[in-house]
């Protein structure tokens, strides 16, 4: 837009503001967007009017400061950006050569151009669009307001509608086609379409070669345009990869190559290579053949289960054996023969095949069979054919009876005496340990049951290497029995703190929970000939005890709440405590079963005897058991009444009274602490011993152990006088882990 500026006598007026506006501002915009110029020696001020994106026709008005104006109308195809903050967006596509153009292929990429116009310095111009490949999505313009960025067809045919941004706001768009090229996959020279190079047709096993394609176009050009082409093969394909080969791989000017790896693959093993370009799936095969390898080792892989029964005993009497052949490159062989042999056969045992063939894996396997004989066994595998032998060894298989028997049998705990008595929630791990006849280890998951007339327990736990363990928890109920103090404060007469360790109350032993533990068994034997078997020979023996003094023909199971060793409900000569004794009743009669003289167990002789159990009329089980005592201990200490107390001084050997020590001599004093039901302490309680007159010269503290032992536990402490006389206090306090501190023994003494 021009406006010349005059005067009728001066002619041409330089330097006058001229002011341009519109009569629609939606119309176009103006550059520079200010809409004002100065006019020129010549009288003229040019203004740069675009378009927007609205058709239509306006006017354009100019004036100057005096009043003078003119005007002069248009019409706006509506072609341009959007008009508003003094910037116009407009938005092109032409191809490399800068011809405009409304389609696009993979062999032929477009340039979106963005021509900024109404600002007077550089911006950035966002691109973006609905199909096709961006690399660069950002742009800066040039002088000519220009800013461009190239655009590829992607994968995709269509239509797609490209855009052009400033960041405030400012777009345009452009709508164009992507169609599919005509791009082609193959290699060689001359061109073969749809074949991949292989670098080596043939590879020895754990060998590697390189896969390759060519793209390019209908003109024989490579393509040019990144590409992501995919390879694979059967063997790579597999659950367990026989074969590794590279993918994806981006293509540099048209050329992809991938690197294969055999991995155990053996014979052709076909490959396939794919890509997309422009919405044209493109492929190409090829083979490579892997030589089969020579074995280089054979390794030992597992046995499953470890631990199988002797024959007829009722448990798994057969284990699977695996072993694993692998080349000298650690990759597995398929297809190699092996034999197995096992180093002994006692008792009839055998494995079947002998002889097996390693699978695509590389695992070959065969089955243990047990005999009549518990024993241990290994499988040895020999891969045929090798010179020198190649051969390999199993772990250890156990052949037992796979239950536990009651002389294999042991319960723990990890306290013994804990504070929990006056205390809820003391927990404290309880262990059980169990093996076979052969003290071999029980099966993992073989069950075990805990009960208690105390606190509360885990019910049960399954074994781990014949171990597992559950929680005993301190809360009601709490067993009673005689106490030191009745609720007045009076000592009880029975209850004498003695300087001898021990429990003088009698029934019934306050704050000790039994905790009973049982599990499906059988009755130890003595074996006096070792072979495995309970012999007719052994009867006699067998009516007595075992190494650890217990009976090996056992009574039914039952918590026994007094310690008396009794079932007191039914049996006669039982003491008082034991009225709710508690049957573990292995038979569900509801009585108490006394020993019935038979070896209920698995291991009888062959042919059995009358001494052993025949399944029907007796059983060839039953619940094997451990018990201990938890106590209960109480967190309040009690010692000797200070008239008991054993004093050993100048005096000589008396009970009660005070400390006397001559000079720098010593005296002794022995006294016994207990709780309340003459019990144990808890476990980690500390006993402190000072005096204030002379030194303790035995150890001066004394932490408590865990201990179930049914009394109070006795003390023997030596005092050292001084040079010069003096009297003062000897005290003694117990501080349990809870933190309950008692003052137990304070006596006085004299230095003379």
């Amino acid at each position: 837009m021009t406006a010349t500026v005059s005067n009728s006598l001066t002619g041409a007026l330089a330097g006058q503001l001229v002011t341009f506006t519109l009569s629609n501002e939606n119309l176009g915009t103006f550059n520079p967007a200010i809409g004002t110029a100065l006019t020129d020696a010549d009288g003229k001020a040019v203004i740069s009017l675009a378009t927007s994106n609205i058709a239509g026709a306006g006017t354009v008005s100019a004036a100057i400061s005096s009043g003078e104006s003119a005007s002069v109308g248009f019409t706006m195809k509506g072609d341009g950006g959007q008009a508003g903050g003094g910037a116009q967006v407009t938005l092109t596509l032409t191809d490399v050569d800068g011809n405009t153009t409304d389609s696009i292929t993979s062999t032929s990429p477009g340039i979106l151009v963005a021509t900024v116009t109404g600002l007077s310095k550089p911006a950035i111009v966002t691109f973006d669009a609905s199909l096709g490949d961006l690399p660069i999505k950002t742009a800066i313009t040039d002088a000519n307001g220009k800013a461009s960025v190239s655009i590829y067809a992607g994968s995709t045919p269509g239509a797609s509608s490209a855009t052009a941004s400033l960041a405030t706001g400012e777009k345009a768009e452009h709508v164009f086609v992507i169609g599919a090229s005509d791009v082609q996959m193959g290699s060689g020279d001359p061109f073969v379409s749809g074949k991949a190079a292989v670098s080596a047709a043939t590879l020895s096993a754990g060998g590697t070669a390189t896969i390759s394609v060519m793209l390019q176009d209908s003109q024989g050009k490579p393509f040019t345009e990144p590409v992501d082409v995919s390879f694979s093969s059967t063997c790579s394909k597999k659950t367990s990869p026989e074969a590794v080969i590279s993918s994806p791989v981006t293509a540099i000017n048209g050329l992809a190559t991938s690197t294969y790896l055999a991995k155990g693959c053996v014979g052709d093993d076909n490959i396939t290579v794919s890509a997309d370009v422009g919405g044209k799936n493109l492929s190409a095969t090829g083979v490579v053949k892997i030589l089969a390898a020579d074995a280089g080792s054979i390794v030992f892989v597992d046995a499953s289960p470890e631990n199988i029964g002797i024959k007829g005993t009722g448990s798994d009497e057969s284990s699977i054996i695996r072993f694993k052949v692998l080349d000298t490159n650690g990759n597995a062989v398929a297809n190699k023969a092996v034999s197995f042999s096992l180093n002994t056969d006692v008792g009839g045992l055998s494995l079947n095949p002998a002889t097996a063939t390693t699978n695509n894996e590389g695992i070959v396997q065969t089955v243990v069979n047990s005999g009549t004989v518990a024993t241990t066994v290994r499988v040895t595998a020999d891969i045929d054919g090798t010179s020198p032998l190649i051969s390999s060894q199993s772990s250890v298989l156990v052949i037992s009876t796979g239950k536990p028997d009651q002389d294999s049998f042991s319960l723990s705990a990890e306290t013994l005496n804990a504070e929990g008595w006056d205390v809820d929630g003391t927990a404290v791990k309880v262990t059980a340990r169990l093996a076979d006849a052969f003290n071999n280890p029980v099966p993992d998951g073989t069950a075990v049951y805990f009960t208690t007339e105390g606190g509360a327990i885990t019910p049960s736990c399954t074994t781990t290497g014949g171990v597992c363990s559950v929680t005993w928890t301190s809360q009601n109920a709490r067993p009673e029995g005689q106490l030191l103090v009745d609720n007045s404060g009076s000592r009880n007469p029975i209850a004498e703190l003695s300087a001898t360790g021990g429990n003088f109350y009698g029934q019934k032993y306050g704050g000790r929970a039994t905790i009973t533990a049982t599990a499906n068994g059988e009755e130890s034997f003595p074996d006096t000939n070792g072979n495995g078997r309970f012999d007719a020979s052994e009867v006699a023996a067998f009516q007595g005890t075992d190494v650890s003094g217990q009976p090996y023909d056992l009574a039914e199971a039952f918590v026994d709440h007094n310690e008396d060793g009794l079932f007191n409900p039914q049996q006669a000569g039982g003491e008082i405590g034991g009225e709710n004794e508690e049957l573990i009743d292995f038979d569900s009669d509801g009585v108490f079963d006394s020993a019935d003289g038979k070896y209920n167990g698995v291991l009888c002789s062959i042919p059995a005897h009358d001494a052993c159990a025949d399944g029907i009329s007796h059983s060839q089980s039953i619940n094997v058991r451990s018990s201990l005592v938890m106590v209960m201990s109480g967190s309040t200490a009690y010692a000797t009444d200070p008239a008991d107390i054993r004093i050993i001084d100048r005096d000589g050997d008396n009970l009660g009274g005070d400390i006397d020590i001559n000079g720098k001599s010593s005296a002794t004093v022995q006294f016994t602490i207990s709780d309340l039901h003459n019990q144990q302490m808890p476990s980690g309680s500390v006993v402190t011993f000072t005096t204030s007159a002379g030194s303790v010269a035995s150890s001066g503290s004394y932490t408590w152990p865990s201990s179930n032992h049914n009394g109070g536990r006795q003390f023997s402490v030596t005092l050292k006088g001084a040079d010069e006389p003096d009297s003062g206090s000897f005290i003694v306090k117990v501080k349990t882990p809870g933190g309950a501190e008692t003052e137990v023994v304070n006596l006085k003494v004299n230095i003379y």
